[in-house]
């Protein structure tokens, strides 16, 4: 089982400093196997364990009648929380010695960017000094203000991995599964391997990204045809773009075809038999990525709704990133 670092006498000190006699502990379903024992460390508090899964620091569970304790993500810098929300991060133990000195030994690029999830972002350094002893050139990007630390990618935001594109031969992602390292891969143009430092495996995600972008742009050729679209909005305070929804809902009915706004909190594609011919997703990204064989009618991104009415052309297909939120 992964295990994962998380202090517990600073975050009692911090429930305690807040008054709150009672907790509502949130867990991403990665860390639900390790509740139990959270909610142990967290014994001389009335502690609940959320049942709702959890997608990220944008997907929050609060209640005015107790804290909050979110672990697993830091916060999103551009987000105004709740003052009833304690975020904890957790990191993984995992060493990437071995998996980053056999990247280093075998791949070929002399100029490499590491990216890396929250769990694993305090591993970069020790990654760069290993590349850096093989006498590879490392670049760290610092991403925009939704993003914590240097390097660090979110599941609908790559801005670090974009902002040193241009200065690397390929990226090192720092973690586990292929989504996070897809979306460098995709939004970057360049090269991405995973460093799994559990597997002590790194792979290229070439395929997966070739197979993505094709999927993708079936989706946008079903499109092309439709009259009626539901465009999706997010409801959760760090995936609501009400703004781009307008946007879309104007561009759609200028194309002459009619658009309904569709506002969702949990977007299960069991609920989503909307009578129109296609939906848009304004709300997180991996709902169009990883759901999009579950839903009855084709889902696109922003960016695909465009290529789909002629306002962008093929070439301006990129992946869908979340900057800021309304």
């Amino acid at each position: 089982m992964i295990q994962y670092s998380v202090d517990f006498a600073a975050l009692t000190e911090e429930i305690k400093k807040r008054g709150y006699e009672r907790v509502l502990l949130q867990l991403p379903e990665g860390l639900t196997v390790q509740a139990t024992e959270f909610a142990e460390q967290l014994s001389e508090f009335e502690v609940y364990i959320s049942s709702t899964p959890t997608y990220g620091a944008c997907d929050i569970e609060v209640y005015p009648d107790m804290l909050t304790v979110h672990i697993g993500h830091s916060p999103i810098p551009n987000i105004k929380y709740p003052d009833n929300i304690i975020f904890v991060e957790a990191f993984s133990d995992a060493s990437f010695t071995a998996v980053a000195e056999l990247f280093a030994s075998f791949n070929d690029c002399e100029n490499v960017g590491i990216v890396a999830s929250v769990q694993h972002i305090k591993k970069i350094q020790d990654v760069k000094n290993i590349l850096e002893s093989h006498g590879k050139k490392v670049m760290i990007g610092r991403g925009d203000s939704r993003i914590t630390y240097p390097g660090q990618v979110l599941g609908c935001n790559f801005s670090a991995a974009r902002e040193v594109a241009d200065e690397v031969d390929c990226f090192a992602f720092l973690g586990t599964g292929v989504f996070h390292a897809l979306g460098v891969r995709v939004s970057t143009g360049k090269s991405t391997f995973i460093l799994d430092p559990y597997s002590g495996t790194t792979t290229d995600v070439e395929s997966d990204a070739d197979r993505f972008v094709r999927q993708r742009f079936g989706a946008i050729v079903k499109a092309q045809e439709a009259e009626t679209f539901g465009i999706i909005v997010g409801a959760k305070i760090g995936q609501r773009r009400r703004a781009l929804a307008r946007a879309m809902k104007n561009m759609i009915e200028d194309a002459g075809k009619k658009a309904y706004l569709i506002y969702s909190d949990i977007t299960s594609p069991e609920r989503f038999y909307y009578a129109v011919d296609v939906f848009v997703n304004t709300s997180c990204p991996r709902i169009a990525y990883d759901d999009y064989l579950r839903f009855p009618k084709p889902v696109l991104t922003p960016i695909e709704l465009q290529i789909a009415l002629k306002y962008k052309l093929w070439e301006n297909f990129r992946f869908d990133e979340i900057v800021e939120v309304d």
